[in-house]
């Protein structure tokens, strides 16, 4: 009873703020053109000759790509052009050649791959460039960086900002927008207690009005996950930038979970280490100012059903899709536990802790005098759960497998040595089963999710699933919760 009632305290006071926000409170409207730059012509003189760039453009041509062109002439040979760039909020930068043959003026071409895993930019990315120039005689140019946005050219974008958030959209959805930006804009000033002073980078959001549209602009992943996910939104924690299905009914939500996504990182994440899972999907869902009861009802059933998860020793969020259900609803009430329990400063210190370099064992103790094992059985005390014991330290060593004798292989039997068969005389190895259910089953080789940069597997995604899993474990909490009523009122 006590944790409802916090909880309905909590999500009034969130109401209430989010509600004194409906008003606009975007900054202006101002019209995006697409990623085109031409920076003002620059040159570097010297005793022994002079090297102007004549232009220099960039285009975006997502999601395949962005297009640089140069012209640059000098008064020796032009040896190397060199391309720097860095995106979004990332602290180091990249570094590419152009391919020239030497000459007095070049004009030149670079084409920035960016629809692979490894390669991706976010349409929405702010984009800094410049150039470098090395001619002979060691007569060299760097001119100043020219930053663009790497919008999605298949629609004309709009923006509106707020200080240093801009949510860009196109289409008659300037409202929803507007609900987006207002959203965003409570949650950091909701979390500012929690996270620490709102950090100055910007943060920009790129609203898509349908899963058609968005699911082009998505990194490039399995065609069997898209099949099976819908993502509403997706954060970009390095670089500071979200994706947003804007037409979906839980935008604001969304946009709230995922931007707090990236405040976590800002506060407490660290060369050294990561913030783990639970307490990133924690604080995110605490600071959702929209959020859903399908994680407390998820939470409620695993409590009655004893399928609470050790969470805080878990390496990151299960595979199984109701497990997931679970683990968010236990992340998002252990986070609020420990802030109301211990206080927001404390969240506040751990998470500096972490920055700092500390490992999360080593940053709980350092806060809390306490370590994680004992704070999730205060909070499972809390919402009556039994307590998590750890398992004993000792651990079982593997049968060690007889090594094999290294033979010589030869066309004819001798001693010591190893035939070479023919293939055809080998048998094929059965195929095993996977699917006890069918005749056969094969795997997918495009089943599979790629480690995408700066961005978390899922954790930054709010998703849909359609696995019929999910649906069964929603009919179960339903038959769960109404034969508990049933008991209460006996």
């Amino acid at each position: 009873m006590m944790r409802i009632i916090l909880s309905l305290g909590i999500g009034l006071v969130s109401l209430f703020i989010y509600q004194q926000s409906v008003s606009p409170i975007y900054a202006g409207l101002i019209t995006v053109e697409t990623a085109t730059s031409t920076p003002v012509t620059v040159s570097a003189t010297t005793s022994n000759g002079m090297i102007e760039v004549v232009s220099a453009e960039a285009t975006s041509d997502f999601p395949r790509g962005i297009n640089f062109r140069v012209e640059i002439k000098s008064d020796i040979v032009i040896e190397e052009i060199a391309l720097r760039m860095k995106i979004g909020q990332q602290k180091s930068g990249v570094y590419e050649y152009f391919d020239i043959e030497p000459s007095k003026t070049v004009s030149a071409d670079m084409f920035w791959n960016t629809n692979t895993s490894s390669r991706y930019i976010p349409p929405g990315t702010v984009i800094s460039y410049s150039l470098e120039v090395s001619a002979r005689d060691g007569l060299t140019l760097e001119t100043k960086p020219t930053e663009i946005v790497l919008h999605d050219v298949r629609f004309e974008w709009k923006e509106i900002e707020f200080e240093t958030i801009s949510v860009a959209y196109h289409g008659p959805v300037e409202s929803r927008a507007e609900e987006v930006l207002n959203a965003i804009v409570t949650t950091m000033s909701f979390m500012e207690p929690v996270l620490g002073e709102s950090q100055e980078d910007p943060i920009r959001v790129t609203m898509y009005n349908n899963v058609k549209e968005m699911l082009v602009a998505l990194p490039p992943g399995s065609s069997t996950i898209r099949r099976e996910l819908i993502t509403e939104g997706q954060a970009f924690n390095n670089i500071g930038t979200l994706l947003v299905l804007g037409g979906g009914r839980l935008s604001t939500g969304t946009a709230s979970h995922e931007v707090t996504h990236i405040l976590v990182h800002r506060a407490g994440q660290s060369v050294f280490g990561n913030v783990p899972d639970w307490l990133h999907e924690g604080l995110a869902e605490f600071g959702n100012v929209s959020p859903s009861f399908s994680y407390d009802i998820a939470l409620d059933f695993a409590v009655h059903s004893g399928r609470i998860l050790p969470i805080t020793s878990m390496p990151g969020k299960p595979g199984n899709p109701e497990d997931v259900i679970i683990y968010y609803g236990q992340a998002s009430s252990l986070i609020e536990y420990m802030i109301t329990r211990y206080g927001p400063g404390k969240m506040r210190e751990l998470l500096a802790d972490l920055k700092s370099g500390s490992n999360i064992d080593d940053a709980m103790t350092n806060v809390y005098e306490k370590k994680k094992i004992e704070i999730e059985n205060g909070w499972r005390k809390h919402i009556g759960a039994p307590e998590y014991e750890m398992p004993d330290g000792s651990s079982i060593l593997p049968t060690p497998l007889p090594r094999p004798t290294v033979a010589v292989f030869s066309l004819t039997p001798q001693a010591g040595s190893k035939a070479v068969t023919s293939l055809k005389s080998v048998k094929p190895t059965p195929t095993p089963n996977l699917d006890r259910g069918s005749e056969s089953s094969s795997l997918d080789s495009n089943a599979q999710i790629e480690n995408l940069p700066d961005a978390r597997d899922c954790g930054v995604s709010m998703i849909h699933n359609r696995v019929n899993g999910s649906i069964f474990l929603l009919m179960g909490l339903t038959v769960g919760i109404a034969a508990r009523r049933r008991g209460r009122i006996k």
